[in-house]
C-alpha cells in the first residue's frame, strides 16, 4: 500500500512538473501577445522597443491580405491607431519540449470580430520570440438563398481510359502557291464595216 502510495505522488509530482511550466508559459505567451497589440496601437518610441524584442530577426508575417513582410517592412509599416483591439479565444499548443508554441485568438477591433490570428513562438533560454504570425479577416460566409435547398452537382461520367498519345505521323506540308493574276479584260471589239 506504502507503495502505491509513493507511485501515485511520484506520478502527481511528475504531472506538475510537466504542465506546470506549460501553464505558466501560456499565461506568459498570453501576456506577450496582448503586451505586443498595446504596443502596436499606441506606438511610441518606447512602444517600438518592446515590439523590437518581442519580434524575432528572421521574422515573417502574413497580413489579412496575403502580403508577406520580414521584421524590417513590418517595423516600417506599423502606424500608431486610436482603435481598440481585444483578443479572445486563446488557444496555446506546445512543441518540442516545450520550447515551440502555436497560438491562435479571434481580435475583437472597435467592437466587432475582425480577424483571426496565429503566432509561432520560439522560446529559447526563458525568453519568447514571435517568429511567424498570420492574420485572416473574418467575414460573413457567402449568402445563400433560404428558399432554394443546396442540391448535389450532378454526377458525371469518368472520362474513358486513354491510350499513351503517339505522335501523328509527319506530314509534308504543301507547297506554296502563289495566286494567279486576274485575266486582263479585253475590249470589246466592234464590227467592221
Amino acid at each position: 500500500m506504502l507503495l502505491l502510495a509513493v507511485f501515485v505522488a511520484a506520478a502527481s509530482f511528475i504531472t506538475f512538473a510537466q504542465s506546470g511550466p506549460q501553464a505558466s508559459d501560456e499565461q506568459a505567451l498570453i501576456a506577450l501577445d496582448k503586451q505586443w497589440t498595446a504596443a502596436e496601437l499606441r506606438l511610441n518610441d518606447e512602444d517600438r522597443k518592446t515590439i523590437d524584442g518581442i519580434v524575432a530577426a528572421d521574422y515573417t508575417g502574413i497580413t489579412p491580405f496575403g502580403q508577406v513582410m520580414n521584421k524590417a517592412q513590418y517595423m516600417a509599416n506599423l502606424e500608431h491607431s486610436t482603435d481598440t483591439d481585444v483578443a479572445d479565444e486563446y488557444v496555446v499548443r506546445f512543441f518540442d519540449g516545450g520550447k515551440l508554441a502555436i497560438m491562435s485568438h479571434r481580435g475583437t477591433v472597435n467592437g466587432k470580430p475582425t480577424y483571426r490570428s496565429t503566432h509561432v513562438w520560439l522560446k529559447s533560454g526563458n525568453t519568447w520570440k514571435l517568429i511567424q504570425n498570420h492574420v485572416s479577416n473574418i467575414s460573413e460566409p457567402p449568402a445563400t438563398p433560404a428558399t432554394t435547398p443546396m442540391t448535389p452537382a450532378p454526377a458525371t461520367t469518368p472520362a474513358p481510359a486513354t491510350t499513351p498519345m503517339t505522335p501523328a505521323p509527319a506530314t509534308t506540308p504543301a507547297p506554296a502557291t502563289t495566286p494567279k493574276p486576274a485575266p486582263t479584260p479585253t475590249p470589246p471589239t466592234t464590227p467592221k464595216p
